[in-house]
């Protein structure tokens, strides 16, 4: 039997409510910059594309990720940072949850929910060598079919032994068909040389020569 150890795996992501639309974090990253593209630092996450993006900094703000913790800090935008409601005070770090809401500026036109998916991911290890093999076992016949089977096989010697018996009597009655000229002509010269006068025996030797 094969053994399998299962490994969980987490993907972040703001879900955009105004569009319904998932932008995922980067892998392998700690600090999550959130922005538009600029000269000085270009965002992990480029809300750019979004609607009403006019209303976010190039640089707005940051996600710190330390294991299974997580904070956010606004970096000093021109309409500010609020979670769940509340607006974030600049270089500050603020508690970040599953579940929380986000919006960069005022009047929510720019909203976001943090989400943690965990997927479950299993890894199926190599059987041990030298193994038994699996054995493979033959499909079992039920007694119906034993019975066509069986019916199959009565019916196939049928036919055969019909066959065989038609082409006896085929070659039988040739050969008899054919031979009878020849039994009668034997037999009219012996009636000939046996019970005829002398006249007709000459008959009866060509007859039988003939037959």
């Amino acid at each position: 039997m094969h053994s399998a150890s299962q490994t969980a795996e987490l993907t972040l992501e703001l879900f955009h409510f105004q569009t319904n639309a998932s932008l995922q974090f980067p892998a392998n990253l700690s600090v999550i910059c959130i922005g538009k593209p600029n000269d000085q630092k270009p965002p992990d996450i480029d809300i750019s594309g979004l609607p009403d993006s006019d209303v976010a900094s190039r640089i707005h703000a940051q996600i710190w990720i330390n294991g299974d913790e997580y904070h956010i800090t606004d970096l000093g935008s021109s309409n500010g940072t609020y979670i769940n409601g509340t607006k974030l005070q600049p270089q500050v770090f603020f508690p970040l949850h599953p579940g929380d809401r986000i919006s960069l500026g005022q009047g929510e036109k720019i909203t976001f929910m943090f989400r943690v998916q965990q997927h479950s991911a299993s890894a199926t290890t190599n059987p041990p060598p030298n193994s038994a093999p699996t054995k493979i076992t033959a499909p079992t016949i039920g007694k119906e079919e034993e019975q066509v089977i069986l019916a199959s096989k009565l019916i196939g010697l049928g036919l055969i032994l019909a066959g065989i018996t038609f082409l006896s009597t085929s070659i039988y009655v040739s050969v008899y068909l054919r031979s009878t000229p020849g039994i009668l002509l034997c037999i009219g010269g012996v009636v000939a040389l046996n019970w005829s006068g002398r006249d007709n025996r000459k008959l009866g030797w060509v007859s039988i020569l003939f037959g």
